[in-house]
């Protein structure tokens, strides 16, 4: 997977080993401070508290501070605080989350990233699983489960962490998509097989949701989302259908599928 990302760890950076855990999770993080004084803390010997895999910066530049072999010192809690944390896989866990977690450092202060930073950090998050996958046989899911912020984590010291600006719709939007950033025919050809496999299993849902829960007009919240389908050709009638067509239909437009 080509991404350039700058190696900035040194011998000061703080990492500690993963005592057997595969990476499960990808943890979204807001720096509170530009690039470079990200870069000066995760390299200084006098940091002994804290440390993270990745760096995003606004400019869409990626620099790396712990290997991935490795845990970074990013969003580790007290044992007593493990059964409290709001993500699911945190307290199934049962154990530090460092052990089993990626942590990217975003560039900012509110989670507000620019359109490079974005690209840049959808463009980490497929890295990222994809040299897990590699190397630990385990491919980690892009949905709310398991690529989390800090947040869901820790809410008492890091309750605003990635910040109240941080596009997580938009960022699980773009993670569902098939990846555009190989290039080639072949890589291209593959992309083509993804979309007509889900057209496909759409179409299945489509006529499964068709026969069920007939309504005899379509709602008015739905009616440009269903226009839209019909000039596709993923539905034939759109009266009578059911409720949740309707809604699938216009949660599909609202995340650009249509």
């Amino acid at each position: 997977m080509a991404v350039d990302v700058v190696w900035k760890g040194n011998e000061y950076t703080n990492s500690s080993d993963r005592k057997g855990q595969a990476p499960l999770i990808i943890v979204n993080h807001i720096s509170a401070g530009s690039m470079s004084s990200m870069d000066s803390w995760f390299t200084s010997p006098d940091n002994k508290v804290s440390s993270a895999h990745f760096g995003v910066s606004k400019q869409g530049i990626i620099h790396q501070y712990v290997k991935l072999e490795r845990m970074a010192w990013a969003q580790g809690i007290t044992a007593d605080r493990i059964a409290t944390a709001p993500a699911a896989i945190v307290r199934s866990k049962g154990i530090n989350p460092n052990l089993y977690a990626v942590s990217i450092e975003h560039e900012g202060l509110d989670g507000e990233l620019t359109e490079q930073q974005f690209d840049a950090s959808v463009a980490l998050h497929r890295y990222i699983q994809a040299y897990v996958a590699d190397h630990w046989g385990y491919t980690i899911p892009f949905d709310r489960e398991h690529v989390l912020g800090h947040f869901q984590i820790d809410p008492v010291r890091k309750a605003s962490c990635p910040g109240s600006k941080f596009p997580w719709k938009h960022l699980y939007a773009a993670l569902s998509l098939p990846d555009k950033g190989q290039g080639g025919a072949d890589s291209m050809e593959e992309q083509l097989k993804q979309l007509q496999t889900l057209v496909t299993d759409l179409k299945g849902r489509l006529a499964g949701l068709e026969s069920q829960h007939q309504l005899q007009e379509v709602p008015a919240w739905a009616k440009a989302s269903v226009d839209k389908a019909v000039a596709q050709g993923l539905v034939n009638t759109p009266t009578p259908s059911s409720l949740d067509l309707y809604r699938m239909l216009t949660v599909l437009d609202r995340k650009g599928l249509l």
